[in-house]
């Protein structure tokens, strides 16, 4: 009965993590605004432990054993090691042989940026978006917005301080529009995941991060807009795009909403916070084996969450793939303890 207790009480402990959050915000015009997620988080760089994983499952003097999403998964891994080449030859491969596929040549065009090839990376961005115009929940139009913008300044360097990449028509003033509100979404969810293979500082990040900021600001948080400024500002500390005077205009909006000051810092990441899930697990097992401690072990998730600041955002944020992975486990490991503890007692009733 014990062990019951307690799988019902992870179970319910673990649950609000994989509901659907509503955030409370306030743009610039002091408007009270609603997201559903919190701020994508940005990681320094790809997730190469999982993506070593990934590829010790597979041959890979053998590729062509394995189906043709294989092969794309394959080469999208060795990318987030850094092995851009190797990805390449296997992605030109693939895409001469299935030249419709969305995916192949998605990952082509940016295998290919990877690489510094700018405009084959445009070629087959394109060809992926024509493909599938909701691709990426149809956000795609900002990588290629991005790439066009590299090639212009493989021309002329200066082009990035005197031009906006992505041209969505924000401006620090802009009034309230659900068009702009949308582009918004789309610019972090690129943003998500250029940031970790883009070292700072990157005059065209700062750029990007300005023009994010001036949509956040306009259309949904000033607390977010401040945050976007303030990445803006680490990609460019010359501050060639005034985002210090649009931080400081927020500062008395921020303050009358008792927002604190906010910092790039609280949303960008090394991998190594990912060690926050294996010690959580190992405390939901210890409840298992001992539930007269569960009192104990459920301080000491508190103990480890407190340890990382933005806590909450982390574990929201995720696209909560980590989070159901973990609940699964929790819940089979529950019914494995009360399935064995149900055998043990039978085997003494005898």
């Amino acid at each position: 009965m014990k062990l019951i207790i307690v799988f019902v009480f992870t179970a319910i402990y673990f649950t609000p993590v994989l509901a659907c959050y509503n955030e409370s915000h306030v743009n610039k015009s002091g408007k009270q605004t609603k997201r559903v997620e919190p701020m994508a988080l940005f990681y320094n760089e790809p997730d190469k432990a999982e993506a070593k994983s990934f590829l010790a499952k597979y041959n890979l003097t053998a590729l062509k054993t394995y189906d043709k999403e294989i092969q794309s998964d394959i080469a999208v891994n060795l990318g987030y090691l850094g092995r851009y080449q190797e990805a390449l030859d296997i992605l030109k491969k693939l895409q001469a042989a299935h030249p419709e596929d969305y995916t192949i040549a998605a990952n082509l065009g940016t295998t290919y940026e990877l690489l510094g090839k700018n405009e084959l990376a445009l070629q087959f961005i394109k060809k992926g978006l024509q493909l599938n115009p909701e691709s990426h929940e149809g956000s795609e139009w900002v990588h290629v917005k991005i790439l066009e913008a590299k090639i212009k300044m493989a021309g002329a360097p200066d082009w990035i301080y005197n031009n906006r990449v992505l041209g969505t028509g924000v401006k620090f003033d802009s009034k309230e529009a659900e068009t702009l509100n949308d582009m918004a979404w789309d610019v972090e969810y690129q943003l998500q995941e250029r940031v970790p293979f883009t070292p700072f500082p990157d005059a065209l990040l700062a750029n990007v991060f300005d023009e994010l900021g001036d949509l956040y600001a306009t259309q949904q948080s000033v607390e977010l807009a401040y945050i976007a400024y303030d990445f803006a500002l680490r990609n460019d500390s010359s501050d060639h795009f005034g985002v210090k005077a649009k931080m400081e205009a927020l500062k008395p909006v921020l303050k009358e909403n008792k927002i604190p000051v906010p910092s790039w810092k609280e949303h960008y990441y090394n991998r190594k916070l990912d060690k926050i899930q294996a010690e959580i697990k190992d405390e939901a097992n210890e409840q298992v084996r001992n539930p007269e401690k569960v009192k104990d072990t459920t301080e000491g998730k508190t103990e480890i969450t407190d340890r990382y600041p933005g806590r909450n955002k982390e574990l929201e944020a995720r696209n909560r793939r980590n989070n159901l992975i973990l609940a699964g486990s929790i819940i089979l490991a529950g019914f494995a303890a009360i399935f064995i503890y149900t055998r043990l007692k039978k085997q003494k009733s005898r």
